[in-house]
């Protein structure tokens, strides 16, 4: 009962109210990772994807990251912007690792690949800037 007169006091409802915003967020963070239908993998990860014919790798960049940055291998270039108009270019039945410069615009690709009913799809966590610290194989023009 203290806790609960402390945490209503006029002195302490700013605090109390984010306090309860944070714990919110968190739960919905931990909720929507759990609901999400892609899988997040690292630079090894994805190497050993790539060993597979059954493999399309998507770059999601926009056409300057990719002309200045280069991108990996066999990678198909379809700027975040396009992908939705250009999803019927795309095997459905094939597995699908997406990346950017840092997994945040694949993560969104990502998922709008599994709501369009692409079973296997993996974001490359870090994207090409963690391809890059590896020292794994890029391609420029």
């Amino acid at each position: 009962m203290e806790l609960l007169e402390f945490l209503l006091n006029d002195d302490q409802i700013f605090t109390t109210i984010t306090l309860f915003v944070l714990i919110a967020l968190l739960i919905g963070n931990i909720i929507a990772d759990k609901l999400k239908k892609y899988e997040d993998v690292d630079v090894n990860n994805a190497v050993t994807l790539m060993d597979e014919k059954n493999l399309i790798v998507l770059d999601v960049r926009e056409v300057k990251e990719y002309q200045k940055d280069g991108y990996i291998p066999n990678a198909i270039h379809i700027p975040l912007s396009q992908v939705k108009n250009k999803l019927d270019t795309l095997d459905s039945s094939k597995k699908v690792l997406v990346y950017c410069r840092s997994g945040s615009r694949s993560a969104h690709i990502s998922g709008l690949l599994t709501r369009n009913g692409f079973e296997q799809v993996y974001n490359l966590k870090g994207g090409i800037s963690a391809w890059k610290k590896a020292n794994l194989p890029i391609k420029t023009k």
